[in-house]
């Protein structure tokens, strides 16, 4: 008996070595807040006037696997399965979060590694999404305002699925970009695909970041779709002082103004144009770091029409706790000032949300 127990037991040497190169990952998060916003009276099917309303939120949790094969001089495989998750018990299906019922809603590829950077094929981040954001410093839910609701941070970085993505080398210290393009293939000729592109550059705490997003044929005139963001600041020695500017070119049913408040349905299928800034500054104080975020919205118009009236200022102040290394309780109360008026010239709400939350990495 005993040598057959021996027996299994050298059997599954091999499988044991072979997942050892395996790595589980995640986070799991949730709030609860109580919010006066567009987003969250929408989900609560409320069409009247804006209503406090409380929610418990999952902020961002996923779970993801990965792992590589050393193939020899210097070349790697490399891999990810990623899935966003719903702990709250509510189903979503937020593409920004990665919730979806189909396994591996958020980054996951296969791809190669080495000396010349890396090549990844499958649902893959912008740029923007993967390495850019640093002044959206918060965690949140979809429905509040505690976070950069409204910029394109929040909007409309994301991740595209069948495309493919190259990383360069670091052939300059501090120095990363990529090249992505991705596939539609939900039309024969293709017609829209996708392109982006980003680089930073780090330097003793000091960064700065450029990314670009085009998609062909987005707008119903057969134009293309696009944005860009510029973000800079210091990260380093307890210190986080980040800001951006960015400029969108998008079909009202994707742009957050025209959807959110000016009424896609009052600008039909032509593009919308709007500027965005925005700063956020924290200071980390032994386990507690206070942070502050401003921005802004404005600018808005309409192709071939008008401008759309008003603009929005966001105010976001909170702190995180750290209660160990990977363990985070948080607080944030977010206000957004806004001036937009709807096509009877009626002004929209000012919106606030107030939240307090935990966030744990594994």
């Amino acid at each position: 008996m005993n040598k057959k127990l021996i027996a299994l037991a050298l059997a599954a040497l091999p499988v044991a070595h072979a997942m050892a190169d395996v790595t589980i990952y995640g986070t799991i998060e949730a709030d609860v807040e109580s919010s006066k916003t567009y987003g969250a009276n929408s989900a609560a099917n409320n069409t009247g006037k804006l209503k406090s309303i409380t929610r418990v939120d999952d902020t961002g949790s996923l779970i993801g696997f990965k792992g590589n094969e050393d193939l020899g001089n210097g070349l790697k495989a490399i891999w990810q399965v990623e899935q966003g998750l719903n702990i709250d018990g509510t189903t979503g299906s937020s593409s920004g979060n990665g919730y979806s019922n189909t396994f591996a809603s958020r980054d996951s590829f296969v791809g190669l590694q080495g000396a010349f950077g890396k090549v990844r094929l499958g649902k893959l981040s912008s740029f923007l999404n993967s390495d850019a954001g640093a002044p959206d410093a918060w965690i949140y839910g979809n429905q509040g305002v505690n976070g950069q609701s409204y910029s394109s941070i929040n909007q409309l970085d994301n991740r595209y699925a069948n495309s493919v993505r190259y990383d360069i080398p670091e052939f300059v210290a501090g120095l990363s970009g990529a090249v992505q393009y991705g596939v539609d293939e939900t039309n024969v000729n293709n017609k829209k695909n996708e392109w982006s592109v980003g680089a930073t550059y780090t330097n003793s705490g000091y960064f700065g970041t450029f990314g670009y997003v085009r998609t062909a044929n987005a707008i119903a005139t057969d134009k293309a779709s696009n944005y860009w963001r510029l973000e800079g600041g210091y990260n380093a020695n307890n210190i986080l002082a980040a800001a951006y500017y960015g400029h969108s070119k998008l079909g009202a049913s994707s742009d957050v103004v025209a959807n959110n408040f000016a009424g896609a349905t009052t600008v039909g299928s032509a593009a919308v144009t709007h500027k965005e800034a925005g700063l956020t500054l924290g200071y980390t104080i032994g386990a507690i770091t206070p942070k502050f975020s401003y921005g802004r919205v404005w600018g808005a118009s309409v192709e071939g029409g008008s401008d759309i009236k008003g603009h929005l200022n966001q105010y976001v102040l909170g702190a995180d706790y750290a209660l160990s290394k990977r363990t985070t309780a948080y607080a944030s109360y977010g206000y957004v000032q806004n001036t937009y008026r709807d096509s009877s010239d009626n002004k929209y709400s000012n919106e606030h949300t107030v939240a307090v939350g935990v966030q744990h990495k594994f």
